[in-house]
This record gives C-alpha cells, sequence and structure tokens, in this order.
C-alpha cells in the first residue's frame, strides 16, 4: 500500500502525505471488510412453508470443519520454504483469509499512524 501511495502521490503531488492518507483509507476499508467475513454464520436458518408463510428452524451441527479448506499449489509451495517446511500447518489449522485480511488492516493502520506520529508526515 505504501508503494502504491507514493505512486498516487508522484502523480498528484505531496508523495509521502498522499502516501500516508492511501494506506489510511485502504487500511480502514479492508478493516470493514475482512470484520466482516469474519463473522461467524447464524444458528438458525429461515424455510418457507407451503402456505407461503416463513418458519424459523434451528441449524443443527453437522461435525464438519468450520472453513475446511484444501491446499493450493502456491500454499503448497510456500509451505515447502524453510523454516515453513519444518513446522507446517494442515490447511484446517491455518488463519483462515479474512483473519490475514484482518492482520494486514491492522498492519497498514499501524504503518499510517506510524507515518504521522513518529515521522510527521501531514502534519
Amino acid at each position: 500500500m505504501f508503494v502504491l501511495g507514493v505512486a498516487v502521490g508522484l502523480a498528484v503531488g505531496g508523495v509521502f502525505v498522499t502516501a500516508k492518507y492511501v494506506m489510511f483509507v485502504v487500511g480502514l476499508l479492508l478493516f470493514g471488510y475482512a470484520t466482516f467475513q469474519l463473522r461467524p454464520d447464524p444458528p438458525w436458518d429461515t424455510e418457507q412453508t407451503e402456505d407461503g408463510k416463513v418458519r424459523v428452524t434451528k441449524n443443527e451441527p453437522k461435525g464438519s470443519v468450520v472453513g475446511g479448506r484444501d491446499e493450493t499449489k502456491f500454499q503448497a509451495a510456500v509451505q515447502r520454504i524453510p523454516p515453513l517446511s519444518h513446522w507446517s500447518l494442515p490447511p484446517n489449522e491455518r488463519l483462515p483469509v479474512g483473519g490475514k485480511m484482518f492482520v494486514a488492516s491492522l498492519a497498514t493502520l499501524a504503518w499510517s499512524f506510524v507515518m504521522e506520529t513518529v515521522f510527521g508526515v501531514g502534519v
């Protein structure tokens, strides 16, 4: 995000100030989207009956792994890089995509904050 912000800043002026604002806006949007992705499934479902009414039903546990997923070729290649090859986690035990996006949003917001407070960009 920093590199993208610097590129936009070079085009419009105020290189580091623009980069800081781009990082803040993108980090905030990513934070919201990741939070939305991490919400749990509701413990209920709705069914429409034959007479047109809606009935609320309780979801029963199916015994399947929540968020179960297969490993992609890219993930398999990354898992072969040391030290991950020694301490590899199965795909079902890894952080979900929403969790990774949430951590990335926090890092982006933190770097924007550091640019403003420590380096005094745009103050």
